[in-house]
């Protein structure tokens, strides 16, 4: 929403050391936070005895623990760490102070509202979320001119009022808490530590490393590409949000009624939403953002084929993890993809530059989604996988109005050949929804 604002008001240098600043502090969440959605979701759809129980370790860990925990690493912090990767110690504790209060929403508050169907309450925190950001950082960094101190000070300001409104919309459950419940939830979530620490990878790794080789503002480059291609992964998140439960409830052998209709949409999104985002920002970039980050169009090309791997990747890993129940090998396919991205940036960060790092950021993605799906054969998951074959002409013909949006973000901005690229693509992105609906009913 206002990256269009922000490249008018932050260089590319200072929109890396952002960028780069939030994809490090997010790390935290990945590893102390992220690994307990899965227990929320299937502890708050499933409707068992034990589930209120659970949720109760799980919020009085989001709500109390953590922002408790952070803070005191965060004063810590702030007396020993000057500087870190080219940010200043104060900085990096603003930031920490807010990634400490954010689990109570994104985390615990979203999810068990995502997973009880209750749209009101999911609504009235998200987009909570989404506007004081937004109205925040459009205040601090745009309008004040703050650069990093206004971004950090606008993301603590929204986690601050996220969690407050968490607290009174999601309630922890009333329940006895024993010792095994303690338990069980370390048993869950912990083989996902790894998971998710790998999923931050495959999102953020890249930008401290490539702070780490190269400039600050190849990072700042690398990160308005990513910005604009996760629009397409964040519509494929959101939409396969919408769908857990239905996982979690679906039984073996699949599909049944539960998962047959949304596997076939999800299939299609995962190249659909790519080639959509691809013709927005070749069609509409040169007039919304600022001519210094129009190089970054040829990056979100490369980016979102990744995007379109990782909608893939999202369908055998939700049969894995919330209808079998079995976390414990799921960070083997994101790790998949960390590693070949991390190996990647290492080897071609130095030399190639930001286009080196786009190109192995997809391969990643790639990788992940191979590895997701030969986890659901070796562990014997009766999954017919054919029963959504008969929709392949809609997918062929997204895979080319694909394929075209990409050649219209490679071609120069502005171009005759990159308005005529888009112009295919979202003819025949058209032409796959009207047949995906008639063959669908």
């Amino acid at each position: 929403m206002i990256l269009p604002f922000i490249s008018h008001s932050m260089s590319p240098s200072e929109f890396g050391a952002a960028s780069m600043l939030t994809a490090s502090a997010l790390l935290v969440t990945a590893i102390v936070a992220q690994p307990l959605v899965q227990l929320i979701i299937r502890a708050a759809a499933r409707g068992e005895d034990d589930g209120p129980a659970l949720l109760r370790v799980m919020g009085l860990y989001c709500y109390v623990v953590l922002p408790v925990a952070v803070g005191l690493v965060a004063a810590g912090l702030a007396l020993f760490v000057p500087q870190f990767l080219g940010v200043t110690g104060h900085i990096w504790t603003i930031e920490l102070l807010a990634i400490g209060f954010q689990p109570a929403a994104s985390v615990f508050g979203l999810w068990v509202a995502q997973a009880r169907e209750d749209l009101r309450r999911f609504v009235w925190l998200s987009s909570t979320s989404v506007l004081v950001t937004a109205i925040s950082k459009l205040v601090m960094v745009v309008g004040l001119n703050m650069g990093i101190a206004g971004w950090v000070l606008s993301d603590l300001i929204s986690a601050i009022i996220s969690a407050l409104l968490a607290f009174s919309l999601i309630r922890i459950p009333r329940a006895q808490v024993r010792s095994e419940h303690i338990r069980y939830t370390l048993r869950f979530s912990l083989p996902l530590v790894p998971h998710s620490a790998s999923l931050w990878a495959l999102a953020s790794l890249s930008r401290p490393a490539m702070a780490a080789v190269s400039s600050l503002e190849q990072v700042g480059l690398l990160s308005f590409g990513l910005q604009l291609a996760q629009i397409a992964g964040l519509i494929l998140t959101e939409t396969n949000r919408a769908v857990l439960p239905g996982y979690s409830r679906e039984t073996f052998p699949a599909p049944t009624a539960r998962t047959l209709g949304p596997v076939r949409w999800q299939l299609l999104a995962a190249l659909s939403v790519p080639a959509f985002v691809g013709c927005g920002v070749a069609m509409a970039g040169q007039w919304i953002f600022a001519e210094t980050y129009w190089s970054s169009f040829f990056l979100t090309g490369i980016l979102l084929v990744g995007q379109a791997a990782f909608g893939l990747y999202l369908i055998p890993m939700n049969y894995l993890t919330q209808t079998a129940g079995l976390p414990k090998y799921s960070s083997l396919a994101s790790g998949a993809g960390a590693t070949l991205i991390l190996l990647a940036i290492l080897v071609l960060g130095r030399t190639y530059g930001a286009v080196g790092v786009a190109y192995a950021t997809s391969a990643g993605y790639f990788a992940m989604a191979a590895v997701a799906m030969l986890l659901t054969w070796t562990h014997g998951l009766e999954v017919n996988w054919r029963s959504w074959l008969f929709g392949w002409r809609e997918l062929l013909i997204a895979s080319v109005a694909l394929a075209c949006a990409i050649a219209g973000l490679v071609a120069p901005v502005g171009s005759t050949t990159s308005w005529s690229m888009s112009g295919v693509s979202l003819t025949l992105l058209m032409g796959a929804a009207l047949l995906a609906r008639r063959t669908h009913r």
